[in-house]
């Protein structure tokens, strides 16, 4: 194992109904809130109410921002920064998915530390803007997927440049998550689905991009996706069973929380690669995913055979002895995983043509260097070339 630190500081408040005790909870981190979510709408508005309504009468002040894209721009979350500034806001309640938490965690820490949002995104050889502190957030995620709201990342879009990158910060990790199934289990199919893979993004992708070994992060990341593999079908069934959103939601949380990779960090070159989907043509990040998972696995196999390996065998049935063999099986398990969920999709069935493959395979090495030239980091570094093949393996 390598060494690390981790701690999970963020309580986590969870249970059917616990949404009304936000205006209890946030009177312990400051007095004038701003509410950061969706433009409305939705069927989102009735719980937005339901949270003002909650805040008011725990006697808050409380000042609604609605519009946060689900590729959240850095130029809306400056907007609503500027906002936060001038309406002396002292705590920020992010209420959406992750797009929103992660916008809500720039407002809470650019509003605290100044200056714009992008100044802190990772952008190749630039150096980012710190942080110096970040006002409290308490986020109440409204779908299971990023995890976001247990964490210290956060993902934006410029969208004057199309580039799309993250920065992480400890200043940034909500204070408290309200966790409440009964707002999780109205998620539609498609967009359930979709979060479930991107809950099997995050588990995979640490398990994959190292070369180091620790058979505690890999138990806890196999027991992960078992779990996750389990209720996904569960969840397909009855879309509003409260039990499983519950299990889904943990796994979420705990996927995206550091415990998943404890003695074997790695980097994040699925991520990577899906940025640019999101940066030009706005696809939800989570459907890009989906979109780019059996890709990677399938170019990448032989990069570190043994892990993937290791992972076929002990969540997909793989009885295969030969460590390279069954490493080229995980992509075709997983595949038929997504179709037997019916959750698998390419870049046709999103409609993304073929023609910016060479310019967003030259943003993601530029953005996100590797350890040799034209590359980005993975279990061994990636080049342009390979990030091209990977996205037409995705057609």
């Amino acid at each position: 194992m390598t060494p690390f630190e981790w701690n999970f500081p963020t309580k986590l408040t969870y249970g059917p109904g616990r949404i009304d005790e936000v205006g209890q909870i946030a009177a312990e981190f400051g007095k004038k809130a701003m509410i950061a979510t969706y433009a409305k709408g939705s069927a989102l508005d009735p719980v937005i109410e339901r949270v003002e309504s909650s805040l008011r009468a725990a006697g808050l002040e409380v000042v609604i921002f609605t519009g946060i894209e689900p590729n959240p721009r850095a130029q809306t979350i400056d907007k609503a920064t500027d906002i936060f500034i001038a309406e002396k806001c002292d705590l920020v309640i992010a209420l959406g998915g992750g797009s929103v938490i992660d916008g809500s965690k720039y407002i809470a820490a650019t509003a605290f530390s100044g200056g714009k949002s992008w100044d802190y995104v990772v952008l190749g050889e630039r150096t980012p803007r710190e942080y110096t502190g970040a006002f409290p957030i308490i986020s109440i995620p409204t779908i299971s997927a990023a995890g976001s709201e247990c964490n210290a990342g956060g993902v934006i879009q410029n969208a004057e440049t199309n580039e799309k990158s993250f920065s992480r910060s400890p200043y940034r990790i909500p204070k408290v998550a309200i966790v409440d199934p009964e707002i999780l289990k109205s998620v539609p199919l498609h967009l359930t689905k979709e979060s479930c893979i991107d809950i099997f993004s995050h588990l995979v992708e640490h398990y994959l991009s190292s070369h180091a070994e620790s058979e505690f992060a890999d138990r806890m990341t196999e027991g992960m996706i078992l779990c996750l593999m389990d209720n996904f079908e569960k969840i397909v069934q009855n879309i509003e069973d409260v039990e499983v959103r519950g299990q889904l939601a943990l796994c979420s949380i705990f996927g995206w929380s550091g415990i998943q990779a404890l003695g074997r960090l790695g980097c994040i070159p699925m991520h990577s690669v899906e940025m640019p989907l999101s940066a030009y043509y706005d696809l939800p990040h989570a459907r890009g995913m989906v979109v780019v998972i059996p890709a990677y696995l399938e170019h990448m196999a032989d990069a570190i055979p043994h892990r993937f390996a290791k992972l076929a065998r002990r969540c997909f049935g793989v009885t295969e002895t030969d460590d390279l063999v069954a490493a080229k099986l995980l992509h075709v398990k997983v595949r038929e995983w997504f179709k037997r969920m019916d959750a698998f999709l390419t870049l046709s069935d999103v409609g993304i043509p073929d023609d910016k493959f060479e310019q967003m395979a030259d943003d993601v090495v530029r953005m996100f260097p590797g350890g040799a030239p034209e590359s980005t980091a993975g279990p061994r570094p990636i080049s342009k070339d390979e990030i091209v093949r990977i996205y037409q393996l995705c057609k």
